[in-house]
């Protein structure tokens, strides 16, 4: 695999993990919000995340833990 394609992946396994975490912390307000964002055909990853770290305020630590386990993975994987 391309590194490109690697870090096209690693970056939408790192989005991925950072939506599934964070519906753990969500309102279910804020769940419906989300979910009227992610309905947007406009919405961008950016938008996503702005939106994320507007409602969750360990935001930054959430996405440097995520980053770590992805880390991790691909550590254990080599």
């Amino acid at each position: 695999m391309p590194p490109k394609d690697i870090t096209n992946e690693s970056a939408k396994t790192l989005y991925q993990a950072i939506l599934v975490k964070s519906l753990d912390i969500l309102s279910a307000e804020e769940e419906e919000e989300l979910d009227a964002l992610l309905d947007t055909d406009t919405t961008t990853v950016e938008d996503v995340l702005s939106f994320l770290k507007s409602k969750i305020p360990t935001f930054d630590l959430l996405v440097l833990e995520e980053r770590k386990k992805l880390k991790e993975g691909f550590v254990s994987v080599n």
